[in-house]
């Protein structure tokens, strides 16, 4: 292993910096020293769900029958904000040390080197300077707002709610829906739009070091060159997609439950949501598609020749008539050998064109659908999926 140039250890931390990191730490929320993850979670909670249920209750839209859905009653409050918001703020405990641990590691597993090494820290730079401008923070809370206005027009459920009464045009907001509207919402879809934007900077970063002379090896034993620690990186991405879903769902939720849309007519969205959320966490790896196609290209041909090399001097002393040796057959080393050469041509042939296993999507698409589960319920009793699942086992 190789040090850190520099002494550059774990510089690249994405969940650091821009205009909201800074009015963070000015408002004592953050500490440069100590990201208070955990209490930024918590207060997430304190400055949404609560306020809300206060709101809805001065409003009478708590609970009871004024509105069609009373806030107690909505499915999607309780998920986005007393889950998914604080998960993905919980998300920088899981992502920001691997992300880091993950860029120096491609100087401290000798895949760059040399001349490179300059290139591998401007990348770095040019990743944090992105990172700390304040124009990428001013235009998410712009789609933020967008986003929750367009959101409220167009995809809230179509009967009166505790936030809202009328549809369009006539929309009416109560004193609870001002502040959904005015802090809620955005800052859940700013906290969303801003993991985004850290997926597309991790991206940009590895495209850049895809750019270099790396020094992979077909044998290594990841089966992606010694990649395969990106790809490691990449499932983490999974509290995200967990987090994501966990929105979602409750939104569905109301739908089926308020509007009455059917669970099996949702099925198909619910499908194209997850293709796409697990090919954009994926996406970033697809820069280094070229890279390990020639990488295993040329193992094949080198080890091939060897191969053969290996295999006709063998033959030639063992398989020959008369014998090119004097050695016994038994307990040389040589069958050993070409065993072991077997086994490494093998290895270099699943060598794979992408650095992750194949359980990489997989364990994704299951993050995503896990917060989907409950909406089983609303298509069979749980009485019926548990005489369901106890058949299975029994």
């Amino acid at each position: 292993m190789l040090d850190n140039p520099r002494g550059q250890q774990h510089k690249f931390q994405l969940i650091e910096g821009g205009l909201a990191h800074r009015l963070a730490i000015r408002l004592g929320l953050k500490h440069p020293d100590n990201p208070y993850i955990l209490r930024r979670a918590v207060l997430s909670v304190l400055v949404t769900w609560v306020p809300l249920l206060m709101l809805s209750a001065i409003d009478g839209n708590a609970t009871g029958h004024h509105v069609t859905v009373p806030f107690l009653h909505d499915f999607a409050v309780y998920a986005r904000f007393l889950l998914a918001v604080p998960m993905l703020i919980l998300a920088e405990a899981v992502l920001g040390h691997r992300l880091g641990t993950a860029a120096d590691n491609f100087v401290r597993s000798g895949l760059v080197i040399g001349e490179d090494v300059p290139k591998f820290e401007a990348a770095i730079d040019d990743a944090l300077s992105w990172r700390d401008s304040v124009i990428p923070d001013l235009v998410l809370i712009f789609l933020a707002y967008t986003a929750a206005i367009s959101g409220l027009m167009l995809t809230g459920v179509h009967v009166s709610t505790w936030y809202s009464t009328g549809q369009g045009a006539g929309l009416s907001l109560t004193i609870a829906g001002w502040w959904f509207v005015l802090l809620c919402v955005p800052l859940m879809h700013f906290l969303t739009l801003r993991w985004l934007w850290r997926l597309f900077l991790w991206a940009q970063f590895l495209w850049r070091m895809s750019r270099l002379d790396l020094k992979l090896d077909p044998l290594h034993p990841d089966e992606a060159g010694g990649l395969g620690f990106v790809g490691n990186t990449e499932r983490y991405f999974g509290v995200l997609l967990f987090a994501f879903s966990i929105a979602v769902s409750g939104v569905l939720a109301n739908g089926i439950v308020y509007d009455h849309l059917s669970l099996i007519s949702l099925g198909p969205t619910i499908a194209i949501y997850v293709l796409i959320a697990v090919c954009i966490v994926l996406s970033p790896l697809l820069v280094f598609f070229r890279t390990l196609v020639e990488t295993k290209g040329r193992g094949l041909c080198q080890y091939s020749a060897f191969a053969t090399e290996y295999t006709s001097s063998f033959r030639k002393k063992w398989m020959s008539r008369p014998r090119q040796t004097e050695e016994t057959l038994l307990g040389t080393g040589d069958i050993q050998s070409l065993a072991d050469l077997g086994n490494s041509y093998s290895f270099v042939e699943k060598m794979h064109f992408l650095p992750m296993k194949a359980r990489t999507p997989i364990n994704l698409a299951i993050a995503c659908l896990i917060p989907m589960a409950p909406l089983s319920l609303t298509v069979m009793p749980i009485g019926e999926i548990l005489k369901m699942l106890l058949k299975t086992i029994l």
